[in-house]
């Protein structure tokens, strides 16, 4: 098998932004509006997960829920969820203002960048994680793409995917960097995968901090290939396992 591409997929609101807050904010003053009861932060980090539909419909239609676990791909229910927390993030004022970023997290994309991976932000969420939104911040010169809601809607594997086809690669490699579970998972899926004579391989980081959107237990629950503490772990632990462009040369 030829050389692979090695790319460096970090999703956006745990390993670039520091969101869970702000999630932990919008969910608890939704929960009371169908009687439920409110989360504690460290309830918050076993169930969080983008974008808010996908983990608070169990909760909030949790009888519907048990019938029928597909509901959270119901769109009626998802945009119900989304009008809230859309009214909720502007009367906050999250609608005009960002999230701090992770610390590091600039000097993570021009380390990586520097050793020849190919950055790309994966994320949720819809037109102000564009290009446009990372270039205010100074950083979306690190980026080489982004992946956003029209790739991400209804499965995360679909961004994973959406770009191992959309590239020419023979033998395409996505290490994915992520403090969601989730997207741990969803990375585990596509661990090796072939289709018309092209090669993907998935390796998954679960990156366990105090930004991250689940805490350590619930990631380390999810079988990621490797966890690390800090962005500053990142490539000292991809150097170790050869997955470096230069050391693997």
């Amino acid at each position: 098998m030829s050389m692979p591409t090695t790319i460096l997929a970090r999703t956006m609101s745990d390993t670039v932004e520091t969101d869970i807050h702000r999630v932990h904010v919008i969910a608890n003053e939704i929960l009371p509006r169908y009687n439920k009861p409110t989360l504690s932060f460290e309830q918050l980090r076993k169930l969080a997960d983008g974008p808010f539909d996908l983990f608070l419909i169990p909760l909030v239609f949790a009888d519907e829920y048990r019938k029928d676990p597909s509901i959270v791909f119901n769109e009626t229910r998802r945009q119900e969820i989304r009008d809230h927390a859309l009214k909720i993030a502007a009367n906050h004022g999250f609608d005009t203002t960002q999230p701090d970023l992770v610390p590091g997290i600039e000097d993570s994309l021009r380390s990586a960048q520097s050793e020849g991976l190919l950055n790309v932000l994966i994320t949720t969420g819809g037109r102000r994680f564009k290009h446009e939104a990372m270039e205010e911040r100074g950083l979306g010169k690190y980026f080489a793409e982004i992946i956003d809601r029209e790739q991400t809607y209804f499965r995360k594997e679909q961004g994973i995917y959406h770009l191992f086809r959309q590239r020419q690669d023979k033998f395409l490699r996505v290490v994915l960097v992520s403090g969601t579970a989730t997207y741990i998972l969803a990375g585990n899926n596509l661990a090796h995968l072939k289709v018309a004579g092209k090669a993907l391989e998935v390796l998954t980081v679960a990156l366990a901090t105090e930004a991250s959107y689940n805490d350590e237990e619930t990631l380390a629950a999810a079988k990621p290939s490797m966890t690390i503490r800090s962005l500053s772990e990142l490539l000292p632990a991809l150097k170790q396992r050869a997955l470096l462009p230069a050391s693997a040369a």
